[in-house]
């Protein structure tokens, strides 16, 4: 299954945080399967001119991310985990929702 993680700051962040926000970043584009057990990271993004963080990871169960995200709460990010799938596959559940809808 394929999960967004969106990172934002909780707030006010010290060079000693931003440092170690900087070298997890740099272990998990090495060691993915160390800080996140069966998954991959599909895809990392740094926003321009913000500071926040999107993920895409392809993980067998949204349970092999907590660890990750209480990394990141320790280092003070609020993380967001929003369950994905690609719109080839959602169509058609979204035409069946309609469908359905409109019996009612």
């Amino acid at each position: 299954m394929e999960i967004i993680l969106i990172h934002r700051p909780r707030g006010y962040f010290p060079p000693e945080l931003v440092k170690a926000s900087i070298e997890l970043g740099k272990e998990l584009n090495v060691k993915t399967e160390k800080a996140v057990p069966g998954g991959k990271l599909v895809a990392s993004y740094a926003a321009c001119g913000q500071m926040c963080i999107f993920c895409v990871w392809d993980v067998p169960r949204v349970d092999n991310l907590m660890p990750l995200c209480g990394q990141m709460t320790f280092l003070g990010w609020d993380t967001e985990v929003i369950p994905v799938q690609k719109m080839k596959d959602a169509l058609p559940a979204m035409e069946k929702a309609l469908a359905e809808m409109a019996k009612r």
